[in-house]
């Protein structure tokens, strides 16, 4: 075979390389610097919730807090443990879709929907199999987008003094990790009607909450927040949520009409 014969072929393999080349080239080049001001890291991860569009939410809750029907102020403790919370939130059109199962509350389930300012309950051991509704305002379902924007006001605003703690894997990506100290009060106020459903942040808190926040390095956005709130029993309840599916498409619709009756007093 002639020399003239492979000329075009090893051209061919040259320009595919230097291509390659190139490709690994920009992939090895310079990228953003690496926060280190606990503020700006607050700050970045604050300023993603404040655009959002849809979100999904992944909880899990530990510890365990007093159990007080009779509003002695002695209630057992009632444990929480293994607690799990999965939630899509719809910021534009003030729509939720949540469940949280409870195993060791007699195995507890919670169904709620918020949609159309009407907010569905379901919980088989309370309501059998079919669905409650109320007005979502002022309601136990509120206005999740509302919520965010409250949490968002608040993390960015000024005067807290965060801590940078050591850069984590969060949300299966790097992560910047800061924590914070605050009043139980704060934080219900900035969660708006659904921060007054969570035990240990009503107007009897016993102690500070401490925050920790997780903001991914890649694209500043919130990935997870966690919440260490004195509620009253012998373990501080612990709530850790995980952000993701960033303004994905999510349809929240209301329970079929055939399975909804009023709250009682509705």
């Amino acid at each position: 075979m002639s020399l003239r014969s492979t000329g075009r072929p090893a051209r061919r393999a040259l320009a595919t390389s230097a291509a390659v080349l190139a490709l690994l080239v920009g992939a090895c080049g310079p990228s953003a610097p690496a926060l280190t001001d606990p503020v700006e890291i607050l700050q970045e991860g604050a300023a993603s919730l404040a655009t959002l569009k849809t979100v999904h939410l992944r909880g899990a809750i530990d510890g365990e807090v007093p159990l007080d029907i009779g509003g002695t102020g002695g209630g057992a403790p009632l444990p929480l443990d293994g607690t799990t919370l999965d939630a899509d939130i719809d910021v534009a059109n003030a729509a939720l879709a949540a469940e949280l199962l409870a195993p060791a509350v007699l195995n507890l389930r919670i169904n709620l929907v918020v949609v159309d300012g009407t907010a569905y309950f379901r919980a088989p051991l309370l309501t059998g199999d079919g669905w409650v509704r109320q007005p979502a305002e002022g309601g136990i379902g509120g206005d999740p987008g509302a919520a965010l924007a409250g949490l968002s006001a608040f993390l960015s605003q000024p005067g807290l003094e965060p801590e940078k703690l050591p850069d984590v894997r969060c949300a299966g990506t790097d992560c910047y990790s800061v924590r914070l100290t605050v009043s139980a009060g704060e934080i219900r106020d900035a969660l708006g009607s659904m921060g007054s459903t969570i035990p240990g942040l009503g107007a009897d808190a016993v102690g500070d909450v401490t925050v920790t926040v997780g903001v991914r390095k890649d694209d500043l956005r919130l990935a997870t927040l966690g919440l260490d709130v004195p509620a009253g029993g012998a373990q501080p309840l612990t709530i850790n949520l995980e952000l993701s599916k960033y303004d994905e498409p999510v349809t929240i619709e209301a329970p079929p009409p055939d399975q909804v009756k009023d709250a009682p007093g509705g």
